[in-house]
């Protein structure tokens, strides 16, 4: 009795794995106990190796966008010596707008974190690999641009409302920035619709 007592345990345990690895199965392929890395010595260095850089990019720019966002809403003024001879000739003033800063380190946010979240998809399913290294490191200042970008056309009526700079509040438009660094791959396609809407299709020319 107490051998197919033990015996039905293990089966139960054993069916609590999925056999195929289905849309909602977290157990990444492995079967229960299985705790070792399946990579390499020289890939997890490569793997650690982006994650310390990514999980460094991210404080940094967090502390950066924190800061821009207090700052929010001022403009820095930079004072510029006229190139005139004449002693009380009139100083030309540099003005700095910090939101457009702020949203693009908040947009670089946003794709650190979508790079962060695909690194640990990615090593965990076995689809890491070294060729998408340069994709995972430049997501994060393509998010920033695409952030700039796709908000100035929100300003400037091309998408939305024409008046969404006026009614909208700083921390919506950071959110805002956020989620299209996060979605940038996304996005990319929207703004070649645009392109094409604007300029028109360059196919065949």
């Amino acid at each position: 009795m107490a051998e197919s007592d033990d015996s039905a345990g293990t089966a139960d345990d054993s069916s609590s794995v999925p056999a195929t690895p289905g849309k909602n199965d977290y157990t990444d392929g492995r079967t229960l106990g299985e705790w070792e890395s399946k990579y390499p010595t020289p890939a997890r260095r490569c793997i650690n190796q982006e994650a310390f850089f990514l999980a460094g990019l991210l404080i940094v720019l967090c502390c950066v966008s924190g800061l821009l966002l207090a700052l929010s809403g001022q403009t820095v003024d930079m004072p510029l010596n006229s190139v005139a001879e004449n002693a009380s000739a009139k100083q030309n003033i540099l003005h700095f707008d910090l939101k457009i800063l702020t949203i693009f380190f908040v947009g670089c946010v946003g794709g650190t974190t979508f790079s962060i979240k695909w690194l640990i998809h990615s090593v965990a399913k076995l689809k890491w690999h070294l060729d998408r290294r340069y994709w995972r490191m430049f997501v994060p200042l393509i998010g920033g641009v695409y952030a700039c970008v796709v908000l100035t056309l929100f300003d400037g009526g091309v998408i939305g409302v024409a008046d969404g700079a006026h009614s909208r509040s700083m921390a919506t438009t950071a959110a805002l920035a956020f989620l299209v660094g996060y979605f940038s791959d996304g996005v990319s396609g929207l703004l070649s619709n645009i392109a094409n809407a604007v300029f028109g299709t360059l196919e065949k020319k």
